[in-house]
């Protein structure tokens, strides 16, 4: 037998490579369109223009969401500089934060191998990891409005005493605070719809008397309201804007283009909880009536609404549903616990033949037609992932093993390792696609080009992530961005016509532009002078000649578009491989563009 203190040195060294995975990656993976480019930049103007309180996208407002998030992607950017690992520190360390709370909660409410249990499904289930390493902000106002859960089912748990009540009592007020200042009222529909739906079901309305009102209510309000004030303080419209049009036409119409099948969240659901899910059934099978508070009937609320909620929504997006992570993952850790070793053990076991059979569809799959020109490439990462659920397969077979064997907190932590180490590889792997989804390579085309008065005009197109990587805004020209279209509408002057463009255009030597691929021809016959410089499945990018260098464009064919530039002394790779080329344009154009060969 291990004694206890080589047992924890053990669980120490697994939690801390548990930690470094969870980390792993966050630098070399590039910010992808359009999400994680546009809410990495609203933060860097703000602490570029020094203006916290007025959230903006290249300088035009953007109202669609609250604050928070964007203040803790600033702060990281004060600390530690700008970075890809900053643009997503607050998602990886809220959702740990969720984890830790998750955990603590388990534990006090249904026992030592629930908190543990708990914690491990959250912190491997994949649609929670996805939503924890790209910036985006569902998972901020997920991991609050569980925070506010989880705080909640402390304060009400019959060994509390009333000190530790009225602490968590009142953390479950500020993290509502944060929610709203998250995502907006959903921050306070959540938490308090699961309350009253909880006391109807239960007759237990004595809770709204243990809500510490008297001091939890102006926690809230001070915490939640100052920044709205400010804001509309300075613009009149934000308000309406943001509570009408972002919340309730969002949910109530089709407007934004966001509508789905009413069952679209079921699959979500199953996937998202990868490889647990199958453990749902089991949680069903209630204990024995409880007097007083009862944690489960409250979790199981909070999941129901919410997944209904969301489901009747005409806005749906998979990463909505996270909110209901915490919750689904209490009642797991719960199952987990309670249950029979035959039950983990099955439920991983069917996990694992589950990846089993998704390696053959993974090596089979077609490549997409908008990937066409990176087909070697995304055959590469389909082999690459197929390694990966399949080393994941064993691990869970593992898992399995030592579940039927009663060794169910070994089963939960290779279980865990395997979900986490599983949507890693996906993630990283997935950089191998980065020319089509995301402006990296693009803000790496630019570069040698880019002086301190160098224009850059956005044409039709945007990519979002470019002025972070440039660390400078761009002209926008022509149609106005979905999501910038309102901002646009309040400063039309913020977004150039296209006439105007080509006039300054051709006054403007070295000036440089991104357009959408079908617009080239369309500028071409509008005499517009340009260098083409690189490009890609997405966009092209163009320069205008000095007047002393217009010459016929090289119009040679591309194959294919991964834009990067290659080093200045570089050779050319062998036009053979399956890797590609650097084709070396006349030296006076300094051009080089990587191409991936269609074979292979």
């Amino acid at each position: 037998m291990m004694s206890a203190s080589k047992r924890r040195v053990w669980v120490g060294a697994l939690l801390l490579a548990w930690l470094v995975l969870w980390f792993a990656g966050v630098q070399s993976r590039v910010l992808l369109e359009p999400d994680e480019g546009r809410y990495a930049e609203v933060p860097r103007e703000m602490v570029a223009t020094a203006n916290w309180v007025t959230p903006r996208y290249d300088g035009v407002l953007f109202f669609d969401k609250p604050a928070l998030q964007y203040w803790g992607t600033a702060i990281a950017y004060e600390a530690f500089g700008v970075h890809n690992w900053t643009a997503r520190l607050w998602e990886l360390l809220t959702g740990l934060m969720t984890l830790v709370m998750v955990g603590w909660a388990g534990t006090r409410a249904f026992g030592r191998v629930a908190g543990w249990g708990a914690a491990g499904v959250l912190g491997s289930s994949l649609l929670w990891i996805v939503g924890s390493h790209i910036a985006t902000l569902d998972v901020g106002v997920a991991a609050f409005l569980g925070l506010a859960l989880c705080a909640f089912i402390l304060a009400q748990l019959p060994d509390t005493g009333p000190r530790a009540r009225r602490a968590w009592m009142l953390a479950t007020w500020a993290a509502m605070a944060a929610a709203f200042l998250s995502k907006g009222l959903i921050g306070i529909v959540f938490p308090g719809g699961a309350l009253f739906f909880y006391m109807v079901w239960t007759r237990q309305w004595a809770l709204l008397r243990r809500m510490e009102w008297a001091l939890g209510l102006p926690l809230f309000l001070l915490l939640a309201l100052p920044w709205f004030v400010a804001v509309q303080l300075r613009h009149g419209q934000f308000l309406d804007y943001f509570f009408v049009r972002q919340q309730f036409t969002r949910f109530l119409t089709d407007r934004d283009d966001r509508q789905q099948p009413l069952w679209f969240f079921l699959p979500v659901l199953v996937v998202g909880f990868f490889p647990w899910l199958a453990l749902l059934p089991a949680a069903l099978k209630r204990p024995q009536p409880q007097t007083g508070f009862d944690a489960r009937k409250l979790l199981w609320i909070w999941t129901l609404m919410i997944f209904v909620f969301f489901s009747v929504s005409h806005s749906k997006l998979p990463l909505y549903l996270l909110p209901v992570f915490p919750a689904v993952a209490l009642l797991l850790g719960d199952t987990i616990a309670r249950g029979s070793n035959r039950v983990l053990g099955l439920a991983l076991g069917a996990a694992a033949a589950m990846l089993l059979l998704a390696v053959p569809v993974a090596l089979r799959q077609h490549v997409p037609a908008d990937l066409a020109l990176l087909a070697p490439a995304f055959r590469g990462y389909m082999r690459s992932l197929a390694m990966a659920m399949g080393v994941a397969a064993l691990m869970l077979t593992t898992a399995a093993v030592l579940g039927w064997r009663e060794r169910r907190l070994a089963s939960i932590g290779v279980a865990s390792f395997a979900g986490l180490g599983l949507l890693q590889a996906a993630l990283m792997g997935f950089q191998a696609l980065a020319p089509a989804y995301s402006a990296a390579p693009l803000a790496r085309a630019i570069s040698p080009w880019l002086k301190s008065g160098t224009p850059i005009y956005m044409v039709d197109t945007l990519q979002r992530g470019l002025p972070f990587y440039i660390r400078r805004p761009v002209i926008l020209v022509g149609q106005a961005p979905y999501d910038l279209r309102d901002g646009l509408r309040w400063e039309p002057w913020r977004l150039m016509p296209q006439q105007a463009f080509l006039r300054r255009w051709r006054h403007q030597p070295g000036a440089l532009a991104v357009i959408a691929p079908d617009a080239l021809v369309a500028l071409r016959r509008q005499g517009m002078p340009m260098h083409q410089l690189a490009h890609s499945p997405r966009w092209i990018l163009i320069r205008r000649p000095a007047a002393n260098a217009l010459r016929a464009m090289d119009n040679r064919p591309f194959t294919a578009a991964q834009a990067v530039v290659c080093p200045p002394k570089s050779k050319s790779a062998d036009p053979s491989s399956t890797v590609g080329a650097c084709l070396h344009a006349p030296q006076s154009r300094r051009v080089r563009t990587f191409l991936t060969t269609r074979g292979g």
